[in-house]
């Protein structure tokens, strides 16, 4: 099944996809000569790896906020 695209501009959304894959290899590498730590999100859970691929967590509960109310299509909201 062929994917439908209903953007003009895929060419260049592409092209910036390209870029920024590329631009975010040079800087891990470049942070990794440097000997800083690159911090990364993986699987829901908040990364920090140093120089030498030592891998630690950071934060692993990135639960959504429960409102007190919920919120339906159609209601009105009235500001005070």
């Amino acid at each position: 099944m062929k994917k439908v695209v209903f953007r003009k501009d895929v060419k260049q959304t592409r092209t910036l996809i390209k870029a920024a894959r590329d631009s975010s290899k040079r800087a891990v590498s470049a942070s990794k000569v440097l000997g800083l730590t690159i911090t990364y999100m993986k699987d829901g859970v908040i990364l920090e790896e140093d120089a030498l691929g030592n891998i630690s967590i950071v934060n692993d509960t990135l639960l959504p906020q429960e409102l007190p109310y919920k919120i339906e299509k159609g209601m009105i909201l009235h500001a005070k």
